[in-house]
């Protein structure tokens, strides 16, 4: 496969084995048929056309279409419902999504266990809290996560600024991150007093990066209870708005000139980035630019993680070639092929190194293997994002908490007390509904 803009894919599609027809296998049938993919994100449509092109070297008997499912959570769901609704026989789903949102919202995946069990699928391929968290729905095994996303897909340092200022380098081993004491004293002494200059250029994902660093949570794991005002929450919420208001430290701080995310650290005005999404981008995004990176820890509270989340794919529910479509999704899963195609890291671990060592090959000094492990050891997200009516929280009560928070009109501990019954009724609100 050719390459996807400049630096490739995240996997040559080239590298996943000489194309060729294949015995076909459980169940698959021979004759012509063809499959509906509602697609939720899948890279460009060149890149998918050339993904579907290798599929036709397998499988030259099935034709796979595409159903635009693309948008945000809630209007991806609504796409495929009204697909769904308009009599469409969509056979598989992928997408930053969770089998909980799709199946609580539209009851649109069927499970897999059978399948996994009849074609001896390793599940230890996949980081365990991460296929439990958005693939295991009630017991049962719905997706398979077959890339990542999320929003913070590593911790990124500028070395020059480090090395200026005295500041020992971060760790590069998850076994030893550094400490949040650590942390803070470098973001504190890596801030220029003007603002021109700030340790940290932005905060990840304010929701859930650092409160996962202190193994807090915005909803219980049975999805019943809200309990932003726990202590955990509390603590950890206090500790981030000590380094934006009081340390002044980020580049959401007031009185800061530097600007914030990406491209502040890339113009050299911040220190440590936290890129989302896709880490060899981001590395190549470097090239340049005269800023010398590498890759650490994310400073410790009670734990050290990335904050990932799987990009998932499925068999529809209302599918009536379920042995065809699980053959596809195996097709994509095999060497993360879909993931090449999405110049995502890899779901499949087992991939990750040969991903790190064709990705950051121009980039030595860049410490990526570390990538591999921190995938390895990442925890799940935070179940307030696999919520069904997470995208009604957000906008209702998230978001705006988030904004008296920035603008200073409430403290972040009173904005959490307040934000709990506001959820909780959601919360309520959504569980009744799905009894009736």
């Amino acid at each position: 496969m050719a390459a996807a803009g400049p630096g490739g894919a995240a996997l040559s599609l080239a590298a996943c084995g000489a194309p060729g027809a294949q015995e076909p296998a459980g169940g698959v049938s021979t004759k012509p048929l063809t499959l509906l993919w509602a697609v939720r994100g899948g890279g460009t449509p060149e890149m998918r056309d050339k993904l579907l092109a290798e599929y036709k070297t397998v499988r030259p008997n099935v034709t796979v279409e595409q159903f635009d499912a693309s948008g945000g959570i809630a209007p991806s769901i609504e796409k495929i419902a009204a697909g769904l609704a308009a009599g469409l026989a969509i056979d598989f789903i992928n997408g930053h999504l969770a089998a909980r949102q799709l199946i609580e919202s539209i009851d649109a995946v069927q499970p897999v266990d059978d399948l996994v069990r009849r074609d001896k699928l390793d599940l230890n391929r996949y980081n365990k809290d991460a296929l439990e968290a958005t693939g295991r729905y009630d017991g049962k095994l719905y997706t398979i996560p077959y890339a990542y996303g999320g929003d913070v897909a590593a911790v990124a340092y500028n070395k020059s600024h480090f090395r200026q200022t005295g500041v020992p380098e971060p760790s590069a081993d998850w076994a030893k991150p550094w400490t949040w004491e650590e942390f803070r004293d470098a973001m504190r002494r890596l801030t220029k007093p003007d603002g021109s200059q700030v340790g940290l250029a932005s905060v990840g994902f304010w929701v859930h990066t650092f409160p996962m660093q202190w193994n807090a949570r915005w909803l219980t794991n049975d999805y019943k209870t809200i309990t932003s005002d726990s202590p955990a929450m509390i603590d950890a919420f206090t500790k981030l708005s000590d380094l934006i208001f009081k340390d002044r430290v980020t580049g959401i701080s007031p009185g800061v000139t530097s600007g914030s995310g990406d491209n502040a650290f890339l113009q050299g005005k911040a220190s440590v980035a936290l890129p989302c999404c896709y880490a060899s981008r981001f590395a190549r995004s470097t090239k340049g630019t005269g800023v010398e990176f590498g890759f650490v820890t994310f400073p410790k509270g009670a734990v050290s993680s990335l904050d990932v989340s799987p990009v998932i794919m499925g068999v529809a529910k209302a599918s009536k070639q379920r042995n065809e479509a699980w053959d596809f999704l195996k097709f994509n899963d095999d060497k993360s092929r879909l993931a090449a195609v999405e110049e995502r890291i890899p779901g499949v671990l087992p991939d990750m190194l040969p991903w790190v060592k064709q990705n950051f090959a121009e980039f030595p000094d860049s410490k990526a293997e570390m990538l591999v492990e921190g995938m390895r050891v990442a925890k799940p997200l935070e179940p307030l994002r696999y919520h069904p009516q997470w995208q009604k929280m957000a906008t209702e009560v998230i978001d705006p908490m988030w904004k008296e928070i920035t603008d200073q009109k409430r403290t972040a501990v009173d904005a959490l007390r307040a934000a709990k019954p506001l959820l909780q009724t959601i919360v309520d609100d959504h569980a009744r509904a799905r009894k009736k």
